[in-house]
């Protein structure tokens, strides 16, 4: 049983083919948690065309599928699990009821339909998209062909961005409540070594602070010829050689738009990572800077 005292929403897809390898994987999720929210949503459209009488129907069908489901969890883990039905617009739905039960942490599956020989039409789902980009909360997403396990190593991305100082101090919480070590990286793309300069200086401010936390930490400077938008390869790839698992990212650079989001390298990640990532939207970035 975990020592955690976090409120962990799980939005479930009970349409998801994985569904019974994701049920086995679950009660590795679970160690994140002190509590559960189990939730499926009825899209809207599915129900405002059918009879009163299919409708009913169709709600006690999925009630009795999620009641089911979530018992599974709970006898698995002994941690109470709360099923919860609701219709209506799966990503408004999934942050309304984030907000309600007061949840620490968000967890859904990236895909639930994966082309195994196309992966490059594998893109992130509107509803995890809104999910990600609108959540104040962090978000835990992961691949539903990945079998979940429990989490040892994470890996932390760092760049000159202002959140660097949030992402490490979140990165710490996490670490402790897993009793996981932390491992930073960072790619270096340009021909500026006083660029160069500043990421190494970035790192060990970082691994300082980790270090005095207690927190095993190791880091890694990585070249790369191939320009800025082969950094999230270079950092998957990372991710592989080290066995990460799990990979945290900003899902907002500063004051970037969505547009800029939503092409950046956190999609990359968030669509081609082996392993689960933790989402997190920075909040106030003049109070954030590593060493200030």
């Amino acid at each position: 049983m975990t020592n955690s005292n976090q409120t962990v929403l799980i939005a479930v897809d009970l349409e998801d083919k994985t569904l019974p390898r994701l049920e086995r994987s679950y009660p590795n999720l679970t160690h994140l948690a002190g509590k559960v929210i189990l939730l499926y949503v009825i899209e809207k459209h599915q129900i405002d065309s059918v009879s009163e009488e299919e409708k009913s129907r169709l709600i006690k069908e999925k009630n009795e599928q999620l009641a089911l489901f979530a018992s599974n969890i709970e006898k698995n883990t002994n941690i109470p699990v709360m099923p919860v039905l609701q219709t209506g617009q799966p990503a408004e739905e999934i942050l309304k009821a984030a907000t309600s039960y007061g949840v620490d942490l968000i967890a859904m599956s990236t895909h639930t339909h994966i082309e195994d020989d196309y992966p490059e039409k594998n893109e992130l789902g509107a509803t995890v998209k809104k999910v990600i980009h609108q959540s104040v909360k962090p978000v835990f997403t992961f691949n539903s062909n990945v079998q979940l396990k429990k989490i040892r190593k994470i890996l932390l991305p760092l760049d000159l961005t202002a959140e660097t100082r949030q992402k490490v101090t979140n990165a710490i919480d996490i670490a402790h409540n897993l009793h996981a070590s932390i491992h930073i990286v960072a790619v270096f793309t340009s021909s500026y070594e006083e660029i160069r300069n500043q990421l190494e200086e970035q790192m060990v401010l970082a691994r300082n602070f980790i270090e005095e936390a207690k927190i095993p930490v190791t880091t890694k400077l990585i070249t790369s010829e191939k320009g800025n938008r082969h950094v999230a390869f270079r950092i998957l790839e990372y991710a592989d050689e080290i066995n990460a698992d799990l990979i945290m990212i900003m899902t907002q650079q500063e004051t970037r738009l969505e547009q800029f989001f939503m092409g950046s390298a956190a999609q990359t990640i968030l669509r081609f990572a082996k392993v689960p990532v933790m989402s997190i939207i920075p909040k106030d970035l003049s109070t954030v800077i590593l060493g200030a």
